[in-house]
């Protein structure tokens, strides 16, 4: 079939090993040329225009010269066998960039791309290093699903982010292709996401227990994944071996920023990184209530035109050995500067300016004596942090991947209203601060309950007192002297961010974050598998043998 000045062809069969069938299709130049191979593995429905013209535009990858396959990974829409996610793509990764170099069409080049899990299944390819394989282009993504985003070594579930997933991605697809007459369910179910997440214990979420109560979203629920299996997901190591060339792709504002930057930092092939301030639904510039100028088009500051444009001339140059015009291998955009920068690292060489936490004690919510200062207090004082399960603090913003929460930067003053909510904030600022790398927090706590839980948001606070979050972070420890103060050092997330002259800088502190996080019950329990719990107070302490503090990565003119 014809479409327009290329040939479609749907539904490509690949064979692989074990017999299964790979289903893909295929937009190809409209002449009898052999030519490279571009291909996008991925578990959504293909033929939706988010991977089809939105995301990239496929007709400019083939007007560029390129055969273009989408293809479903195993267990998904058209292709055959059993999904389970992120344990096949290597191997079926492997076998599906080998048959791609020897169609008749190809020329036995073949690059792959793809954001999110389908930036995954492309990590997963390289590190089996099929000799088709000549460069990939992983966006937005993660090399160690398990620790990045199922449990992690801190314990802490983005659980809220993984129910979204399987329940509005995945299972429709998996009860529709088993015939299962409850599949017309699943919508209904789907747009009421944002009260389903509330639900205690997650364990026994009724949708999906209802609708596929042996699906893999128990397994990592109830921490049933086997050591084998987990091993299989994680490609951390493995990539440090790799040297096929990798365009890494992320956005200030999505929730896979810290796993895409991992990735990178690990990757032994030759590299190049841009991050703008992108959320994962969109590279438009809109993040949240925030609109950054000059992030969507003429990106960069070598003016490419758009991320379409960005692929093509990476593909070109280890597809068709033509020449990169971009010359440094890391593009920053700088929020807050309506402008991009090129740097030769990530992170570039910075100097550090550090923020002491000060109160009297009563730094519960913006309204209590929470300050920042500059220097260490020589006077050791403490706050009592409340954390009641039933009244978490809510999500707002950051990097989200959660129905009913948009990612990106938005108003947090009645948040900072809330008693249990500890807030810290400095003077105004008599010149602008401009911050390039990973923000961290040095803090000092205790806790009464075998759990400790803290999110920690900076947020920059406008003249008008309007408040906006820049980066945050959570993190969970088991508690092994009780009520005894101990050390965290959290790296909170990464960033290119200029507070203005007049701006304050702002930390909040608070023991929970939900629906992202499962919420720490404090009784050794999170709601991802009880419910119930009781209210408890931890404590943060800061000034002299307790010096808590921010440390942010500061980068002069």
């Amino acid at each position: 079939m014809v479409k327009k000045n290329y040939i479609f062809e749907q539904d490509v069969t690949c064979r692989l090993s074990d017999g299964t069938i790979l289903r893909g299709d295929v937009y190809r130049p409209d002449d009898h040329e052999p030519h490279p191979v571009l291909m996008l593995r991925l578990p959504y429905d293909k033929r939706t225009p988010r991977y089809y013209d939105e995301y990239l535009e496929v007709p400019r990858m083939v007007q560029a010269g390129y055969v273009v396959i989408l293809q479903d990974v195993r267990g998904r829409f058209a292709s055959g066998g059993a999904f389970y996610p992120f344990i096949h793509e290597g191997k079926d990764g492997y076998e599906s960039v080998e048959w791609a170099a020897k169609l008749p069409y190809s020329n036995g080049k073949v690059g792959l791309f793809g954001m999110s899990y389908h930036g995954y299944t492309q990590l997963a390819a390289a590190a089996e290093k099929p000799p088709a394989l000549k460069a990939i282009a992983p966006v937005m993504t993660m090399a160690e699903p398990w620790s990045d985003m199922l449990d992690g070594d801190c314990g802490a579930s983005d659980i809220g982010n993984f129910y979204t997933w399987t329940l509005e991605s995945i299972l429709p697809d998996q009860l529709e292709r088993r015939g299962n007459q409850k599949s017309e369910k699943v919508q209904a179910y789907i747009e009421k996401l944002p009260e389903l997440l509330k639900y205690r214990p997650l364990k026994e979420a009724p949708p999906i227990k209802e609708l596929d109560p042996n699906s893999f979203f128990f397994d990592v629920v109830n921490q049933k994944v086997s050591e084998d299996t987990v091993k299989r997901m994680n490609l951390r190591k493995s990539l440090q071996e790799v040297s096929i060339p990798a365009l890494f792709i992320g956005g200030w504002f999505d929730g896979l920023l810290i796993p895409t930057l991992k990735a990178y930092q690990a990757y032994g092939g030759e590299r190049m990184l841009w991050i703008g301030p992108w959320t994962h639904e969109a590279m438009s510039g809109r993040a949240g209530e925030k609109f950054f100028e000059n992030s969507a088009v003429q990106m960069g500051v070598d003016r490419v035109k758009d991320p379409t444009e960005l692929h093509i001339k990476w593909f070109d140059k280890w597809l068709k050995d033509k020449p990169l015009s971009i010359e440094k291998p890391v593009h920053l955009y700088m929020a807050g500067q309506k402008k991009w920068q090129s740097f030769e690292k990530w992170p570039p060489d910075t100097s550090t300016i550090e923020f002491f936490l000060h109160s009297e004690g009563a730094a519960q919510s913006r309204h209590g004596d929470g300050r920042l200062l500059r220097n260490p207090s020589d006077v050791q004082s403490m706050n009592q942090l409340k954390l009641d399960p039933e009244n978490p603090v809510p999500t707002r913003g950051g990097g989200v991947l959660l129905a009913g929460h948009d990612s990106g930067m938005f108003e947090q003053g009645d948040i900072q209203d809330r008693e249990d909510v500890l807030v810290f904030t400095s003077e105004p600022l008599a010149k602008e601060l401009n911050i390039l790398g990973i923000i961290q927090a040095k803090v000092w706590v205790s806790s009464v309950t075998p759990l400790m839980d803290i999110f920690v948001r900076v947020s920059d606070v406008e003249p008008s007192n309007k408040v906006y979050n820049v980066v945050d972070t959570f993190y969970r420890e088991p508690v092994k002297n009780i009520n005894e103060p101990f050390y965290i050092n959290l790296d909170i997330n990464h960033t290119a961010y200029r507070f203005k002259t007049g701006h304050c800088v702002r930390v909040e502190i608070a023991a929970s974050n939900a629906p992202r996080f499962d919420v720490n019950l404090n009784n050794g329990q999170t709601s991802k598998t009880a419910s119930g719990g009781e209210v408890a107070f931890e404590t943060i302490y800061h000034g002299d043998e307790y010096p808590s503090r921010l440390v942010l990565p500061m980068k002069e003119k």
